[in-house]
This record gives structure tokens, C-alpha cells and sequence, in this order.
């Protein structure tokens, strides 16, 4: 620290124009050094008084110059506050007792002292330039505006660039230095995290405070790089290199005749889709009867503010999570002219957009159009169904299929879903889990430990994994902050309220563009997969009062309809593929198929109740067959009456039995390996029972009741683990 710049501040502070001198050397008095413990700590005070005999620094760097100046303004500031303390007691005292006493005479003694240091130290905090203390070099140092985390580098909630306020507050110094920031326009929502900060919590009262329960979805933002600033059907470029290096081949070669290697530059059309956000604020004044009196702020006025103000502020919540959701499990569905639309129709997400690179899908143009072919870039891998008792062969045989060139630099990453990696741990547990240098919890692929495992949050019951190069697949959107840019216009005695931003989940670099995917080897794309995403045993859930579409997955249940609704057709149905439909809601509210029209090969009417499934296949001519139907569990395999160790050879679905004694189930005969087994009970006397014990590792005893089931895995231990229950 330069000491010698306080040098002058010590000696107003004191009163004196020179420091008292020992044995020829400069020091400070017991007296002094009790003054200046006021403003200064011990240990600055020992190395001040060392410093006063250290030689004379010949620097004449302007720094010196702005450190001493900041010095004493700090100096000058604690002294000021320190005059206005004394002024203050001063006042108290007169306002006591007579001015002539001797109490007040010490203050004013004492305010003098400090109204002189002020004076000296006001004239020697003038810099040499002429320019103010305060905007001297060391305070804008002090000031790091590349600091990512708070503004300028200032301690404090009130600082941090999570707050909207202070990213624009920074984006705008750093404008004057030539700097871009790409930040989010102001809402209604920084509004309301200021008054947050401001203290707006402690003044409204707990009894007043409305609470929504909506809490914020993990974003994929933590997965993948978020970038601004596109427009739709933007040209992404990206470049595959051909063979380059060859033997020598100098002597007696042509140059031309051995010149070898190609670059091929492809691109990728960015699609951004647009969505919106709009609602409508009607008949307020029914609130004053429901809502709570004190917070009706607006009186008589039909427009209540301050409820619509906390109703956009849980909106914000729940469209992050509706985008959050979209990003992920999105489906884009062009929207019908006034026909409200479902979130997740409003864009695609992650596995749609893998889904079409590997299914194929109609190229787009940089102007608008299609290029007229299906193309496809991701040829997908042949692997095994995953089941707990094989996701880690599955894992390893993945991975291991990428080429080495790519798996080995480090950079590889798998995206799993979420639900996935739990299954993965145990896996490796019961594996690996004797082996002394086994590690639980490892983020990697065990056999490759320089590939990263990356959950992909909200993403159950997906099961399709992605390979790709960090940083490869992004997130995109137009504007920072446009979903919460929220338009308000009064309309008479109501409110209009809306938003419309862009975005979209793409990837840099997916593939090579082929016509025929038979051509495809899996050398020249940058993502890869499995060859499935949702497992055939669960049912997406199909819009209500509309013909079921099995665009995204071949299994599906219908919705509570308004009324009975006759299904007409299968959306999406491909022509030889299995689809198959399962029935959510029954009675009134059910569906039906009749006999009759593209369903007229089916063998009757099918009026299905609760967990009823029909399965057809479409033929050519669009007309749909019927596989089977069934209800469960009236089509499972039924246990022999009475048995403890009933076998589950030829099938996955079974019902125990009627029994006519106590039973208690020890064990499945003949039962696989990572396969799946469903008991449902039967009756309620005598039902049969599992224990957590033995040859099961289950939550807890299970007792087989009618309308109980459970779900069942073989593990390589010869265990059978626990997946689900359904309890009675």
C-alpha cells in the first residue's frame, strides 16, 4: 500500500505539520496513535509509522497520484460523517442543558477540530487535472464492468445481473465504451422484482399476500447456449472435409496428378417459430366480492391494477415453464384462425427436431420455400430397448458406435433424459458396485470417461439418447425478453394483455443432407441417437373433441371430451404401422369408433371403458385393420390359485389368482433379464403378498389387492426391483 499518500491526511487529522522525531527517526506519540484508532485499524497505523522512514519513492506514475486523492476522499467522507455525529450531540446537549456547560463546550471544541480537517482535507482531495476526487482513475477501476455476475462488480442483491434493471444499466455504460450487450427490454416483471427489492416484501402483510404455487421448471438453458439475435429461416454454415494427407509422393509425381481432399459446405435453415401469449381481463369488479378487501387498491375503478399486476407476475412463471416444457417435448401444429392453440403445439422441441432428422423431413429454403425433397442427416442406432436391467450395455454400445476420431477428443457429450440417469446409477451400482475403485454417481459414460453424461431436464418418458459435440445444439430466440414484454391495452371495462416472441432448438451442424437414407453410414453427421424415443407401453395424450393424432408417437390416450366423440380417422397414420389408441375417459365424456368408414374393416363397434386399448394398421388405401383389443387386466395370464413361486414364461402382464389360504409370493420362475413384469390382484381374502425381502427389493411390503397392481424388473443379481405400484 503507498503510505506515503496519507502522509498529508494523518497530519490534518492530527493538527500538526510534522511528526515528533526519536533517535532520528519519525514517529507517532501514544497521543496520536489513540486519535487515529478513531479512523484507522492497529495494523495500519504500525505500518503507517514504518512507512514514514522508508526512503523516498521517485514515482511519478499519475496512478500514485489518483490512489492518494481516493485515500483522502475516503478520509474526507469518514470525517464529515464523523462532524455531523458531533454536530448532532451537540444539539441534544443544548436542547438539555445551558450552552456554558462543560459538556457542550467539549463538543464544540470538538467540532472545530473537525471542521478544520474537513477544510484541509476538501483542499488536498483536488487532484493536480482539476478533475473531481470522485471521478478519478481508481474509482473507475474499481468499477469492472466485465464482471458477469454483479454490475460493476458491486457486492449485493440489489447489484446482481440476474435483476433485468441492471443488465441494461450495464449494457449502457458499456455502449459509451463501444461494447454491445445483447439485453431484454423492460416489462412489467422488472417492475415488480424492483419493488421486491425495494422493500415492497416486508410492506405488504403476510395476511394480504396471494401465493399461486408455481414454481420454476429447470431451463435448458443450463444445457444448451442460448444466442439472440435470429430471424426465421437464417443460414447456418458448417463444412465437411474430405481425405487430406498421403505418402511423400514428390518424386517423379505430377503436382496436379496427387493433389487430393475437398471441402463441402453445407448449411442449416434455421427455423424460428413464432409464439404468443394473449389474455383478456374482463369483469373485475366481481373480484371486490372474492378477493381480499385491503388489496383492492383501485376502488370503484373496473380495472383492478394491482391484481392484474400479480396475475402477469405468476403468468411470467407459468410461461417459463410452458417453454421450458416446449423445449423439450414441443410439436409445432399450425395454428386454425381463431381456434385457441396448446402450448406444446406452438414449437418443436428437442426430440421433435431429432426426431424429423432422422425420420426425414421436407428441407426448407433460405427464402421461404422447400427444396421439394425429403432429406435425411441422422441415421439412427440399432440398440436394444432400454430397461433398467440393460440401459448400461446400452449406454456403452452407443457410445461406442461413434467414430473414435469424435468420441475420444473430449468434447462428446450424451444428452440422457433426466428420469434415465437414476436407472443408470443403479446399474453401475449393481454392476460395478463390489469393485473397489468404483466411483457411484460418475457423471460419465463409465467405459468412456471422457464423455460427458448431460440430464435433460423435463424430459420423462422419453427415452431416445443424443450424442453430440458441446456446444453443437442451442438455443435460439429473436429478441432477449420478448415473451415478457407484455402489451396492455384498455378496451371499456376490460383488459387486453399479450406478447409474441420467437423460438427455437436447432443445431449448428447436424448432417449430411441425403435423399435416399440408404446411402447414409453415420460418417458424416455430428449428432446421433437411438432408434426410438417413447417406449410402445406409454400413451401420449391426445387432444380433446378431435381425431387422435399419433404424429409424434404411435400410442396414444384420449382426453375428457365435452361429450361422446366419434373418432373418424388417425391423424399421421402411417400405412403398415401398428397404432394404438387407449381409452382415458369413459361414458360421456369417452370416445367410440363405429364400424363404418375407414373403420369399416374393424370387427364391431368398439365403446370402450377406462384403460380399454384398440390396435390397428393402416392400409394403402387409408381404410384401418384391426389388430386386436383388449382390457386390462382381463387380458393378462392369471397365477395358479395358491402359488408362491408362479412362473412368468411367454408373457409381462399377469393377475394372481383366487386363492383360499394365506399367500405369500417368494419368487417369478422363469423370468428374463431387464423385462418388465405387471401383477395385478385379484379379490381382497386371501390376496397375495410380496414382502420387501428375499428375491424382492421393493418401497415397501406390497399387498395384491383387487385394483392394486405392481411393476417389476429382473436385475443381473437375480433380484426383482421395484418400478411402480398402484395401491387398492
Amino acid at each position: 500500500m503507498d503510505f506515503k499518500g496519507f502522509i498529508p491526511a494523518v497530519l490534518a487529522i492530527l493538527g500538526i505539520s510534522s511528526f515528533s522525531e526519536k533517535d532520528g527517526r519519525k514517529v507517532l506519540t501514544k497521543e496520536e496513535k489513540e486519535q487515529l484508532s478513531v479512523n484507522f485499524s492497529e495494523q495500519f497505523i504500525k505500518d503507517f509509522e514504518d512507512a514514514l522512514n522508508a526512503p523516498e519513492a521517485n514515482d511519478k506514475n499519475s496512478r500514485a497520484s489518483d490512489r492518494r486523492v481516493a485515500a483522502l476522499s475516503a478520509v474526507l467522507e469518514q470525517t464529515a460523517a464523523q462532524l455531523a455525529a458531533v454536530t448532532k450531540e451537540r444539539d441534544a446537549l443544548k436542547s438539555k442543558v445551558d450552552s456554558g456547560s462543560s459538556d457542550a463546550a467539549d463538543k464544540e471544541k470538538r467540532i472545530a477540530e473537525l471542521t478544520q480537517r474537513v477544510a484541509v482535507l476538501s483542499e488536498m482531495a483536488e487532484p493536480d487535472n482539476g478533475k473531481p476526487a470522485a471521478k478519478s482513475s481508481a474509482g473507475e477501476q474499481a468499477f469492472n464492468l466485465a464482471d458477469d455476475k454483479q454490475l460493476g462488480g458491486m457486492p449485493g442483491l440489489m447489484f446482481s445481473l440476474e435483476r433485468p434493471y441492471n443488465q441494461r444499466a450495464r449494457a449502457a455504460l458499456a455502449a459509451r465504451k463501444g461494447l454491445n450487450f445483447m439485453v431484454a427490454e423492460a416489462s412489467a416483471m422488472d417492475f415488480s422484482a424492483l419493488k421486491e427489492d425495494l422493500g415492497a416484501f416486508y410492506r405488504t402483510p403476510w395476511r394480504d399476500r396471494l401465493q399461486s404455487f408455481i414454481y420454476k421448471l429447470p431451463s435448458l438453458e443450463s444445457v444448451f447456449p442460448l444466442e439472440s439475435g435470429y430471424q426465421d429461416l437464417a443460414t447456418l454454415v458448417n463444412i465437411w472435409l474430405g481425405d487430406f494427407s498421403q505418402a511423400q509422393n514428390t518424386v517423379g509425381s505430377n503436382f496436379d496428378n496427387v493433389v487430393k481432399g475437398s471441402y463441402e459446405f453445407g448449411t442449416e435453415t434455421l427455423r424460428m417459430f413464432s409464439v404468443m401469449f394473449v389474455h383478456k381481463f374482463s369483469d373485475l369488479a366481481v373480484l371486490e366480492k372474492t378477493w381480499i378487501g385491503g388489496l383492492n387498491r383501485e376502488g370503484s375503478d373496473p380495472l383492478k391494477l394491482s391484481f392484474i399486476e400479480f396475475i402477469l407476475v405468476e403468468t411470467a412463471k407459468k410461461l417459463h415453464n410452458e417453454r421450458e416444457q416446449r423445449r423439450v417435448n414441443g410439436v409445432r401444429k399450425n395454428p386454425n384462425p381463431n381456434v385457441p392453440g396448446r402450448s406444446l403445439e406452438a414449437a418443436d422441441g428437442l426430440y421433435e427436431f431429432v426426431r424429423k432428422k432422422i425420420e426425414g423431413h421436407m428441407d426448407p429454403t433460405p427464402d421461404g420455400g422447400t427444396s421439394g425433397k425429403t432429406v435425411y442427416q441422422i441415421k439412427p442406432f440399432k440398440l436394444p430397448r432400454i430397461t433398467p436391467g440393460n440401459i448400461g450395455e446400452v449406454v456403452f454400445l452407443g457410445t461406442s458406435m461413434i467414430p473414435s476420431h469424435i468420441r475420444d477428443t473430449g468434447d462428446l457429450e450424451l444428452y440422457m433424459p433426466s428420469h434415465l440417469l437414476p436407472l443408470y446409477h443403479k446399474y453401475n451400482e449393481a454392476n460395478y458396485g463390489t469393485n473397489q475403485d468404483y466411483k457411484p454417481g460418475l457423471m460419465c459414460v463409465k467405459e468412456f470417461p471422457g464423455v460427458k453424461i448431460v440430464p435433460i431436464p423435463n424430459a420423462d418418458n422419453h427415452c431416445r439418447l443424443i450424442w453430440s459435440i458441446a456446444g453443437n445444439i442451442k438455443l435460439y430466440e429473436q429478441k432477449p425478453g420478448e415473451m415478457l414484454n407484455f402489451q396492455i391495452e384498455p378496451v371499456d371495462w376490460t383488459l387486453k394483455v399479450w406478447s409474441v416472441w420467437k423460438e427455437s432448438v436447432w443445431a449448428e451442424a447436424v448432417g449430411y443432407k441425403y435423399t435416399n437414407p440408404a446411402e447414409m453410414d453415420g460418417s458424416r453427421q455430428l449428432i446421433w441417437a437411438n432408434d426410438y424415443d417413447y417406449p410402445d407401453d406409454y400413451f401420449i395424450e391426445t387432444a380433446p373433441d378431435a381425431n387422435p393424432s399419433v404424429v409424434l408417437h404411435g400410442s396414444v390416450i384420449t382426453a375428457a371430451n365435452s361429450k361422446t366423440f366419434t373418432i373418424t380417422d388417425i391423424e399421421g397414420a402411417k400405412v403398415g404401422k401398428v397404432v394404438a389408441i387407449k381409452c382415458g375417459a369413459s361414458g360421456e365424456n369417452g370416445v367410440t369408433i363405429k364400424k363404418a368408414g375407414k373403420f369399416a374393416l374393424i370387427s364391431a363397434d368398439w365403446t370402450p371403458a377406462v384403460g380399454d386399448i384398440l390396435r390397428l394398421i393402416k392400409r394403402a388405401d387409408g381404410s384401418f385393420i384391426e389388430v386386436d383389443r383388449s382390457s386390462a387386466p382381463a387380458s393378462a395370464f392369471v397365477f395358479p390359485d395358491n402359488e408362491t413361486s408362479p412362473s412368468v414364461a411367454g408373457a409381462t402382464v399377469f393377475v394372481t389368482g383366487a386363492n383360499t389360504e394365506a399367500t405369500a409370493i417368494e419368487s417369478l420362475e422363469d423370468a428374463n433379464i431387464g423385462v418388465v413384469y405387471t401383477i395385478h390382484g385379484a379379490g381382497s381374502e386371501f390376496a397375495s403378498t410380496i414382502a420387501n425381502g428375499g428375491a424382492f427389493v421393493l418401497a415397501e411390503d406390497m399387498t395384491l389387492k383387487e385394483g392394486a397392481s405392481i411393476q417389476l424388473v429382473k436385475a443381473k443379481d437375480g433380484k426383482f426391483y421395484e418400478l411402480d405400484r398402484v395401491k387398492a
